[in-house]
Order: structure tokens, then C-alpha cells, then sequence
């Protein structure tokens, strides 16, 4: 009896292995290029070129998308995807554009106005200044021809030739961060209760010496909700967008059992 039954086992066993020998063998060979993959691929080289693709570049193109569809499927019949962080972390991305990018209801007015009240002091606008400046290198007796140019405008009311600057001679609405980020930490200091519209100076800055000559300034203020509307809009819908994966995580995670060494002291 036990002989019968270990025959029975074997040529099941045998059948099973030739039933998957034969599945995996039969496997669909056929690739369809849809036209949507093909014009897509299209657009990305002539953007990328700068001219559509002749006929040899285009049979380069199908020959390259072809190549790589036969090199994915090879690679998952080996389960190359298997236990690959790269894999992973794109996998898990692209699931996280998708839930992302899903339709929810457009905000209303109201939802943006109370939106914008919680968090009104994000929106407040610092002083801003509009400006002219006249660089001269420390490497090339700055100070001192600062202090010539000045003389000149002052007294001839000209303006006198300059070093270039590598950011450029004018600037428009900067803050003191980023005045203190082009000329170093400090340098918006002088440009505290300046007047507009007159060359003052010199003023050392990380580079050199500069004059400079303030066009605008625009005063900090906190901004009525009509003038940050769109801002407030990208931001609602930014945190939405991210509000709406963290809970969908958090509800996927339900279905799961962490397991991990405790002296990590993980907190799920």
C-alpha cells in the first residue's frame, strides 16, 4: 500500500514539474509597442535633440525600447526584483504619485480663507529692496577707488567704471537674507534707513567695495489673503496631496505585523 502511494506522489510530482516546465516555456513572447510609448519617445528625443528623428534614429529608438522590454522580462524570470532596494523605493514612489495625484474636491473660496488664517504668518512678507550697486575687487585697490568713484559722482556727477560683479549690478525686491547671501553676512545692515534714489558708500562687503544707490524699498507687512491667493492655493493643495498619503499609509499599515529586533526600539 505505502509502495502504491509513494508511485501515486512520484507521478504526481512529475506531472506537476512538467506542468510548469511547459507553462514557463509556452510563455507569451509577443511585445506590443502602443503609440502613446512610441510618440512619447518620440517627443523626448526631438526635445532633447532639437530635431525630429530620421528613420535610422527611429528604428534606434523601437530597437532600444524593444532590447530593454526583453532584458525586463529576462530579468524577472530570474525575480531580480526581488529583495532590490532601487526597485523598491521607485515602486513605491510611483504609488505614491498615483494616490497623490487622485481627484478630490477643488477647494472653495472659504476653505483657501480659512486655510490662510492658521497659517497667516507663513504669508508675511518681508522688507524688500530694489537696488543699484557699483562693485570694485579687493584685489584691485578697491577701497581706494571706491572712495575716488564716489568723490567723482559726487562732485562731477558721473558715473564711473566699475569692476563686473558675478551676480549681476542690479537687484529687484531682495530681502536682507538674500542681500546677505549674494554679499555676505552683514551687508543688508547698510541698507538700513538709506535714502531712495541717492549713491551712498562705500561699503565692504566679502568680495570687495560697493557703492550703491537703493531704487525701491517695500516694507514688511502681513498680506490680505487676495494678494497670497495663489500661493495659498498650491499650499492647500500641497498639503492635501500629502495629508492624503499619510493617512492612506497609515490604513494600509493596519494590515500589517511589524517585526524588528526591539533594540531598536521602533514605534509603529
Amino acid at each position: 500500500m505505502t509502495k502504491k502511494l509513494l508511485s501515486f506522489l512520484c507521478i504526481g510530482l512529475a506531472i506537476l514539474l512538467l506542468d510548469i516546465w511547459f507553462d514557463s516555456s509556452n510563455q507569451d513572447k509577443t511585445i506590443i509597442l502602443y503609440d502613446d510609448e512610441i510618440n512619447s519617445l518620440i517627443e523626448t528625443w526631438t526635445a532633447q535633440v532639437g530635431r525630429p528623428p530620421n528613420n535610422q534614429d527611429f528604428q534606434g529608438i523601437i530597437n532600444q525600447l524593444v532590447e530593454e522590454e526583453i532584458l525586463y522580462r529576462e530579468a524577472l524570470k530570474l525575480n531580480l526584483d526581488k529583495d532590490d532596494i532601487i526597485i523598491k523605493r521607485r515602486l513605491a514612489q510611483k504609488i505614491g504619485f498615483l494616490k497623490q495625484e487622485e481627484q478630490s474636491r477643488p477647494p472653495t473660496e472659504s476653505d483657501l480663507e480659512e486655510y490662510f488664517q492658521s497659517k497667516e504668518a507663513d504669508y508675511y512678507l518681508d522688507r524688500r529692496i530694489s537696488f543699484s550697486h557699483l562693485y570694485f575687487s579687493k584685489e584691485k585697490n578697491g577701497s581706494e577707488r571706491a572712495v575716488n568713484a564716489f568723490k567723482v559722482m559726487r562732485d562731477q556727477n558721473n558715473l564711473p567704471d566699475s569692476d563686473p560683479f558675478l551676480v549681476g549690478k542690479n537687484f529687484i525686491n531682495k530681502t536682507s537674507k538674500e542681500i546677505d547671501r549674494d554679499f555676505g553676512v552683514g551687508f543688508s545692515e547698510n541698507f538700513i534707513y538709506r535714502e531712495v534714489g541717492v549713491w551712498v558708500g562705500p561699503f565692504d562687503s566679502i568680495y570687495g567695495t560697493h557703492l550703491i544707490k537703493i531704487s525701491q524699498i517695500t516694507e514688511a507687512k502681513s498680506p490680505d489673503f487676495e494678494e497670497v491667493k495663489r500661493a495659498v492655493l498650491i499650499d492647500y493643495l500641497l498639503d492635501k496631496k500629502q495629508e492624503s498619503m499619510k493617512n492612506y499609509i497609515e490604513d494600509l499599515k493596519k494590515d500589517y505585523e511589524i517585526q524588528i529586533n526591539p533594540k531598536f526600539n521602533y514605534q509603529d
